[in-house]
């Protein structure tokens, strides 16, 4: 189709977009407990005359075209975050202590625009077109069970594709890149097992506070010993509990953090480290370590055909100059990564603030907004990766 009217038919479709924006905003909602959210996509695809498929809170939709092709997938998160959301906004939460901090009512009004605009001309369609709602990014990952229900099958899916809006790319601009974008990230719990007695007597205990110290400052070093300075990696700890009273040497003392890697090597590496370092360093000082590592999502790794395949369509439709390949991954995690073991995908950035107002407020804060023209550069940018080579 002719890049100027996809562009009409996405800019006819404006009020409507930013209306189911407004909506899905208003009532923001906890991984898995979207019912509201879920309610509003089917109502848009029942309006639009989409037939669509539910389990827990996801909803799968399908747009069958006139004609033979590929089966192109388009992701949208949909759930929000625990945040009590500022006075001013005339669509604000409705729900106390929830809020859309993190822009996935945006993500899902792009869809379902992409979605009414591609049925409208679905006699000229080829191939199928799967929407795919998901819940749970922010907390217990809804990909990997959609994933496992079989949402990329049935018509098996060729090519899948998700975006993020991004406050701090101005508005008008697409980052990507080929390769890993998001690292994977894992949960580590360590339990330091020592032995209690008087703090006056330690020489007859084991202390596991001493000992997790140890352990600790050994941990720091793992990225900066066992990785090249060119390769990523992040270990953070930020829990640590332990001992019951001043006087008495600590038996028992827990660690928290997190781990995110850029690959799969890296992955196993770290965490065989981790491993190693704190069960040696306790064995050493007559302790014993617990070591439970968590899996948590998987690098996002972009094919990078469809990575190209962005910056191609985007530098099309937006001009060469906003198009940003983004130099390094990001250590933040995204379980996108689980469509894109299942077909060949990729992931980008929106800009969604107008440089005026830079620097904006971050994802994930209180006062995180997005400026509403974003929402149908993101339409057309999904509207057009289906599209392609039509």
């Amino acid at each position: 189709m002719d890049d100027q009217k996809l562009k009409a038919l996405v800019e006819a479709e404006r009020d409507w977009i930013i209306a189911k924006r407004r909506a899905l905003h208003s009532v923001p909602e906890n991984g898995f407990e979207e019912f509201k959210t879920q309610k509003i996509i089917m109502d848009a695809l029942d309006e639009i005359g989409i037939p669509y498929q539910t389990e827990r809170t996801w909803v799968v939709g399908l747009i069958q075209g006139a004609l033979p092709g590929e089966t192109v997938a388009l992701r949208a998160d949909m759930d929000a975050l625990p945040l009590e959301e500022p006075e001013g906004c005339a669509f604000r939460s409705t729900h106390p202590g929830m809020m859309h901090a993190c822009g996935h009512d945006a993500h899902v009004a792009m869809v379902l625009g992409a979605a009414k605009v591609l049925h409208a001309m679905r006699s000229e369609l080829h191939g199928q077109v799967k929407l795919l709602f998901q819940p749970a990014e922010e907390s217990l990952g809804g990909a990997e069970p959609m994933v496992l229900a079989g949402v990329m099958e049935n018509p098996h899916v060729d090519r899948v594709y998700g975006l993020h809006v991004m406050p701090r790319i101005p508005l008008g601009k697409v980052e990507t890149r080929p390769g890993t974008l998001n690292a994977s990230t894992d949960t580590i719990i360590l339990n330091i097992l020592g032995k209690a007695g008087h703090g006056a007597y330690p020489e007859s205990s084991a202390d596991a506070i001493v000992c997790a110290a140890q352990v600790i400052c050994a941990l720091q070093t793992l990225v900066s010993r066992n990785l090249s300075p060119l390769q990523s990696a992040v270990l953070s700890l930020g829990i640590i509990k332990g001992g019951t009273a001043q006087n008495i040497i600590c038996d028992n003392v827990e660690i928290r953090g997190t781990l995110r890697t850029a690959n799969r090597e890296i992955r196993a590496m770290m965490k065989q480290r981790i491993r190693e370092t704190a069960e040696g360093i306790a064995l050493a000082m007559g302790c014993r370590a617990d070591v439970n590592i968590v899996p948590g999502y998987a690098a996002l790794v972009n094919d990078d055909n469809e990575a190209a395949r962005i910056t191609r369509i985007a530098g099309r439709l937006l001009g060469e100059e906003n198009v940003i390949i983004k130099p390094e991954p990001s250590m933040g995690g995204e379980d996108f990564s689980f469509f894109c073991d299942c077909a060949p995908g990729a992931f980008f950035h929106l800009g969604c603030v107008r440089e005026s107002e830079m620097p904006a407020p971050p994802l994930h804060s209180k006062d995180f907004h997005i400026d509403e023209d974003c929402l149908t550069i993101g339409t057309l940018m999904h509207a057009a990766l289906v599209l392609d080579n039509q």
